[in-house]
């Protein structure tokens, strides 16, 4: 950054001088065509725009009265080219009718939201029912894991031998498959 402060740039009075009359010379341009000859063009720019485009009619000249108590202008007639045409009537529709169809529509949608609500709650109340079973099969299910490694121990199962007549041997053979030889070991408690 310079350390000298900011300086707004100077206009030059020669150029504010051109500009105001190249904007004078366009004003008087389109002033002389909005109020030029009625031979011309018909104007579309401006509120003229919208002004229907008229056309003078010749009239034969108007004798003024003996004693006028006001003075008259006469303005000459113009003609419309184009005739506006009526809108069209609006359509009635009779008011019970009307009414009739809202109300129908207002108990048809307070009736297909009550519908709605129903089929909702009701797979609500299925869900709770399914989740009610799914606890039930899991408590039956834990139940029954316990039962089987209750029957499993080894301390049941040796019950059950002796209840079946089973005795305990005195040696135990083991057979080793590679070589096919076999050990015998006296039984322990172990």
């Amino acid at each position: 950054m310079s350390d000298q402060p900011y300086r707004r740039p100077q206009a030059d009075p020669e150029e504010i001088i051109k500009a105001a009359r190249r904007r004078a010379r366009a004003a008087s341009s389109r002033r002389r065509s909005l109020v030029g000859e009625a031979s011309e063009a018909p104007v579309f720019d401006g509120n003229l725009a919208v002004q229907p485009e008229t056309v003078p009619i010749d009239l034969p000249p108007v004798e003024a009265p003996a004693s006028p108590q006001r003075e008259t202008v006469v303005l000459p007639r113009t003609r419309e080219r184009s005739e506006a045409k009526p809108a069209p009537e609006p359509v009635e529709v009779p008011r019970p009718a009307f009414v009739g169809g809202i109300a129908a529509l207002v108990v048809a949608g307070i009736v297909g939201l009550l519908l709605l609500n129903t089929v909702i709650n009701e797979d609500a109340y299925h869900l709770q029912e399914l989740r009610s079973n799914a606890a039930d099969l899991d408590q039956t299910e834990q139940t029954l894991a316990d039962e089987l490694t209750n029957l499993n121990s080894p301390n049941t199962l040796a019950a059950n031998a002796e209840a079946f007549g089973m005795v305990r041997p005195d040696t135990v053979t083991y057979l080793y498959l590679p070589g096919g030889e076999t050990v015998e070991l006296p039984w322990s408690n172990d």
